[in-house]
């Protein structure tokens, strides 16, 4: 396979995701080939300062002070402390977004534009950004199902509540009227007009900071994935590397030395590649094989440095976000689980379903930057594998010092911390789970 042509290639790979994060407030993203990295540029500033004071520290803010004010029965508490908790340390990644968006777009260009200067296979390309449209699909519709559903509770547990108010008389007392999604309200809300603005702002609220999240780890989640599958390219650079080099020498060949087989694709060399070096010997001088192989290799050494000093600016820069997101895993899941637990004991199905929906999302939202994170320490060790697949020993031994010293660094594990505290991998998720299902047994047990 030969370098691809720039002009084939798919752009803009993360078009929805800053389309939804301008519309939120939080910057105004540029695509990679716009050049631009202005996050807030004139009146936009006004709008995004805006929708998080609304937003994020009003909404979030009313939320959080909900759970400790009053007396609550122990399903609005837990059910109202889930959501706290995924809201508020979701503040922490906003603000990386909001400081840290430089580093964040260097990082998006490095690979859907600067990766396009060495070896690149479109199709991979191609198939990694339907994987992350898939992963970002069934993450919003798991939070859709667990908004949609919330307000259909909501809206539910009030039609009883009118029906409930009709039967009794003028001098009975009303019994208080509440909100699908537990949230301090500072003001009076019992009459039809009130109750409906405050209703749309809820759900208006519920889906703002719900799509912030959502769209922040899956953009994060995509960004990993496409950096792994960088790594899988890469691999294939290592193997064809020498095969390249001798498909690069015989289109170089005068076109009176050509035969009808030097128009044939690599792929097909390779099944005659003694044939064709002896050709490609007989034209050119060992030196200036060498040469072209040597070339070749540099060109894969430098397209691995390229992807190992993206990993490692991604892992500073977004450390705290991967704390954040497992802090807020554990003990959201833990909190759910106690929820799904009384909502199933007690038959609300419609609550039930809410839960369910919610812990799905909690789980996605998990496992989307562990796993993906997982593939990457993957397919970077993979590259060592790669380069003993390279055809070294037709190699010289100059050449082939360059493949150990790849080799050597291919084999020390490139991961993704939590802050120095975890790495984020298939065991840390397994790790998360079970401290959550710990929790869960102790919580169960002090509510028997």
């Amino acid at each position: 396979m030969s370098k691809i042509v720039n002009s084939d290639r798919p752009r803009r790979y993360f078009g929805v995701h800053y389309r939804l994060l301008r519309f939120l407030g939080l910057g105004w993203w540029h695509h990679p080939d716009e050049g631009d990295f202005r996050n807030f540029p004139s009146w936009y500033l006004y709008y995004s300062i805006l929708t998080q004071v609304v937003w994020v520290a009003g909404f979030v803010g009313l939320e959080t002070i909900d759970p400790f004010v009053g007396e609550k029965d122990i399903d609005r508490f837990m059910f109202s402390l889930s959501f706290v908790i995924t809201h508020d340390l979701t503040c922490i990644k906003l603000y990386l977004f909001f400081f840290k968006n430089r580093a964040i777009q260097e990082i998006v260009r490095t690979i859907e534009i600067d990766v396009y200067d060495y070896y690149q296979n479109v199709d991979k390309n191609r198939r990694t950004i339907r994987i992350t449209k898939i992963m970002t699909a069934s993450f919003v519709f798991f939070g859709w199902i667990t908004i949609g559903n919330t307000n259909v509770y909501g809206t539910i547990m009030d039609l009883r509540w009118k029906k409930e108010v009709a039967l009794l008389n003028d001098s009975a007392v009303k019994p208080p009227r509440t909100l699908p999604q537990p949230i301090y309200i500072p003001w009076t809300y019992q009459s039809d007009e009130s109750y409906i603005a405050t209703f749309v702002l809820e759900t208006v609220g519920l889906l703002w900071t719900g799509h912030i999240v959502m769209t922040i780890d899956t953009f994060i989640g995509s960004l990993i994935l496409h950096m792994s599958s960088q790594f899988s390219i890469l691999q294939e650079a290592f193997m064809t590397a020498y095969e390249r080099a001798l498909s690069q020498l015989i289109s170089d060949m005068p076109l009176d030395t050509q035969d009808e087989s030097n128009n044939e694709n690599i792929d097909i060399l390779k099944d005659r590649l003694d044939e064709i070096e002896a050709k490609v010997k007989s034209f050119y001088t060992d030196v200036q094989i060498e040469s072209a192989i040597e070339k070749s290799v540099k060109t894969c050494l430098r397209q691995h440095q390229l992807l190992i000093s993206c990993v490692e600016k991604f892992r500073v820069t977004y450390s705290y976000g991967f704390m954040t997101q497992l802090l807020s895993s554990m003990a959201a899941i833990c909190v759910v689980m106690v929820q799904v637990s009384q909502d199933a004991s007690s038959f609300k199905s419609i609550r039930l379903v809410t839960s369910l929906a919610f812990f799905m999302a909690m789980i996605i939202q998990l496992a989307i930057q562990c796993f993906t994170a997982n593939e990457l320490t993957l397919q970077a060790e993979c590259v060592s594998d790669a380069i003993m697949q390279s055809k070294w020993e037709r190699m010289s031994p100059r050449v082939r010092r360059y493949l150990l010293i790849a080799m050597m660094r291919a084999q020390r594990p490139l991961r993704l911390s939590a802050a120095g505290f975890a790495y984020m991998d298939n065991r840390c998720f397994l790790a998360i789970m079970k401290a959550a299902y710990s929790y869960y047994a102790v919580l169960s047990q002090k509510e028997v």
